[in-house]
């Protein structure tokens, strides 16, 4: 069950990632779109991991 859980919050936090990365791409069109949505995907999974202790 816990694993399932872990892949829903995976999946969901990649999802917001490439939206967020779409929206700021728009902005700032020289941004490394993979690099801002690892970013965005970094800071999402630590505040889960967090808010989960």
């Amino acid at each position: 069950m816990r694993a399932t859980n872990q892949q829903a919050l995976i999946t969901a936090v990649f999802e917001a990632a490439e939206r967020a990365t779409d929206s700021i791409t728009h902005l700032v069109p020289d941004l490394d779109r993979d690099r801002a949505e690892y970013a965005v995907v970094s800071v999402l999974l630590e505040e889960a991991w967090v808010s989960s202790r």
